[in-house]
């Protein structure tokens, strides 16, 4: 019996162990000196992008909103130079769209593997001046907003729509958007 409750201890103090790392051990990006950063909503407050299904890093996991929590399913960094928006979660994933890469509006967002030469994958953060941005999908220049008429509910997914500036497509940041690797556009037209 004492064995056992020796044993059960020692079990109990690796998972603690590695749940600590976990959380301390930074990540390969923010080695690098990329911070990573939650992604707010300017409609809703304290509400912050995330992964659906308990935060689950397979790929095609839907991007929705959330209260913000700030756990590794709703930080993201940026690659500086290269567009794509990483999850904390699992750095080998990213932000892409849903239908093999659909940009049609009303596509959903996804988690998929990062993959630099999709064009789907390539964001920017399009400053109005006013402390927020539009999260625009480069080549097509669709920003990213909520679903169901901008709805703030727990679990309303990203979706791709054409620009439009209402607050469901803006998003907020204590500072610049490139202080955490993501890539702003040349100045130019929404």
């Amino acid at each position: 019996m004492a064995v056992r409750r020796i044993r059960n201890f020692f079990v109990v103090l690796t998972v603690l162990a590695a749940a600590v790392t976990a959380l301390v051990v930074p990540s390969p990006a923010h080695a690098e000196g990329v911070n990573p950063t939650a992604l707010h909503s300017a409609a809703g407050n304290e509400k912050c992008v995330g992964l659906a299904d308990r935060g689950s890093t397979v790929v095609g996991t839907r991007l929705v909103l959330w209260d913000c929590h700030y756990h590794p399913d709703q930080l993201w960094h940026g690659v500086p130079g290269l567009g794509l928006v990483v999850s904390v979660a699992l750095d080998s994933r990213c932000v892409g769209l849903d239908g093999g890469g659909s940009t049609v509006n009303g596509t959903r967002l996804v988690l998929a593997t990062c993959d630099n030469g999709r064009s789907d994958q390539k964001w920017e953060f399009y400053g109005l001046g006013d402390g927020t941005y539009l999260l625009r999908n480069s080549p097509t220049r669709r920003c990213v907003g909520l679903a169901d008429r901008g709805s703030t509910a727990n679990g309303t997914e990203l979706v791709l729509w054409d620009c439009h500036r209402n607050p469901d497509q803006r998003w907020a940041f204590p500072v610049s958007p490139q202080d955490f690797g993501f890539r702003a556009p040349v100045v130019g037209r929404i």
